[in-house]
C-alpha cells in the first residue's frame, strides 16, 4: 500500500513569511468512505460584518411584513387587500433571502469518496447542515494541478481539471510541500476509475502544474 505523509497539519512556510501566516490553509479530515478536505481560514471581517447586516435587515423585513396585517381594517380593505398581500409576499421574500444568506456557510468542502467514486462539493450553514453544490464522478476529472497564477501570502491553490477542459474547481490553498503531498494522494485516488486515468503531469494552463 502507498504510504502519504499526513497532511493535516503540516507546516512548510517558505522563508519571510510570518508564522502567523504560516498556518494550514486548509485540513484532512478521514472518514470511512473516503476524505474530506475542507478549509481552515477564519471568516473575513467583511463577510462576518455583512453577514450581521443581512441578519439585522432579514428580521426588520420580517417584522415589517408581518406589521402589514396589524394595521385595524378600514372602510377601504378590499382595496387595499391586494397591495398588502404583494407587498407580504416582496418583504418575505427578502427577508427569507438575508435570513438564508446570513446562516450560510462562506467555505466550501471537497468530499472525496472512494468507496462511490465521485467527489462531493457542499457548503455547510452556521448551523453544520450542508448544501450540495456539486457532485462529479472521478471519470469526469482529467488532472490534479497546483495553480501559482494567483499567489495569496505564498500560497498556491490545487485544482482539479475537468476532463481536458479549462475549467477548474479550486480544492485548497497552502505551500507548495504541503499541495504536493495532497496532489499526489488524490490523483492516485482518482486512478481508481480505469475510465479516466489521471494525469498528473498533464499540460497545464500558464501558472497550473
Amino acid at each position: 500500500m502507498t504510504a502519504f505523509p499526513n497532511i493535516d497539519g503540516y507546516r512548510a512556510a517558505p522563508l519571510g513569511v510570518d508564522a502567523a501566516d504560516a498556518a494550514s490553509c486548509f485540513a484532512v479530515d478521514e472518514t470511512y468512505w473516503g476524505y474530506v478536505v475542507r478549509c481552515t481560514e477564519a471568516e473575513s471581517f467583511w463577510v462576518r460584518s455583512a453577514q450581521s447586516a443581512a441578519w439585522l435587515s432579514g428580521i426588520c423585513f420580517a417584522i415589517a411584513a408581518i406589521g402589514l396585517w396589524a394595521v385595524p381594517l378600514t372602510q377601504f380593505e378590499a382595496e387595499i387587500l391586494p397591495m398588502k398581500l404583494g407587498a407580504t409576499f416582496i418583504l418575505s421574500g427578502i427577508a427569507v433571502y438575508l435570513l438564508w444568506f446570513a446562516s450560510r456557510g462562506t467555505h466550501s468542502e471537497l468530499q472525496v469518496d472512494t468507496g462511490l467514486g465521485e467527489i462531493r462539493e457542499i457548503v455547510r450553514n452556521q448551523a453544520g447542515r450542508p448544501t450540495l453544490l456539486g457532485r462529479h464522478g472521478f471519470d469526469a476529472i482529467g488532472g490534479v494541478l497546483i495553480d501559482r497564477s494567483t499567489l495569496r501570502k505564498g500560497r498556491a491553490c490545487l485544482v482539479l481539471r475537468y476532463g481536458n477542459t479549462a475549467h477548474f474547481m479550486p480544492v485548497a490553498w497552502g505551500f507548495e510541500t504541503e499541495l504536493k503531498a495532497l496532489r499526489d494522494r488524490m490523483g492516485h485516488d482518482l486512478m481508481i476509475s480505469p475510465a479516466a486515468p489521471v494525469n498528473l503531469h498533464a499540460t497545464p494552463e500558464p501558472g497550473v502544474w
